[in-house]
């Protein structure tokens, strides 16, 4: 992985998040707890198939379809959403409650990164860029350490209800190089 360029990425994309405008979930509850974790997704992942009542694993989707789901849903919300060529949008404000993983929504940052999140589906140079940015600028604001950055899979050891031998939740999954990006965000602090 290149992160020759990261200062570049970095600049890039905070005045990406700087101009995006909301698309999604806009408003959270107030937090009351101070934030010391960021945690990182992926849009694809394992569910149960209602109908066959068998694992079956969801897509990726492309920005503007999770967009959509997590604008609609009456629960769910992140703060930052991440496609493959490194564009970031920005969902609920840092200050407020995304609740994106249980337990531990109230003093966390929800990172979601278009990727099918299955161990095989690449995570692109431009994805990998922007996400280790956000990660090294939210960390550097927040006095957040290295601790602090989480994957879903770190903190959600739930099974799948339709085959306890599975994992609920798996993302980002093994195709996100975690170490290498997070090197990589904490390189110069």
């Amino acid at each position: 992985m290149n992160f020759s360029r990261l200062r570049y990425a970095a600049v890039a994309s905070l005045v990406v998040l700087m101009c995006a405008t909301s698309h999604a979930r806009s408003t959270g509850p107030i937090r009351s707890q101070a934030v010391n974790m960021v945690v990182i997704h992926s849009t694809g992942g394992p569910t149960c198939n209602a109908k066959t009542g068998q694992v079956m694993w969801v897509k990726s989707g492309t920005l503007a379809a999770n967009m959509r789901f997590i604008e609609s849903h009456p629960k769910l919300g992140i703060h930052y959403m991440i496609d493959r060529d490194g564009s970031l949008v920005r969902s609920v404000p840092e200050d407020q409650i995304a609740h994106h993983v249980f337990g531990h929504s109230a003093r966390s940052i929800a990172i979601e990164l278009i990727n099918d999140g299955d161990g095989a589906d690449p995570y692109p140079e431009a994805q990998l860029s922007a996400v280790t940015a956000l990660i090294h600028d939210i960390s550097k604001r927040r006095g957040i350490t290295r601790q602090g950055i989480k994957r879903h899979s770190d903190l959600d050891l739930g099974v799948m209800p339709c085959d306890t031998s599975k994992r609920r939740k798996v993302d980002p999954g093994a195709a996100f190089p975690f170490e290498a990006v997070l090197d990589a965000a904490f390189a110069t602090q």
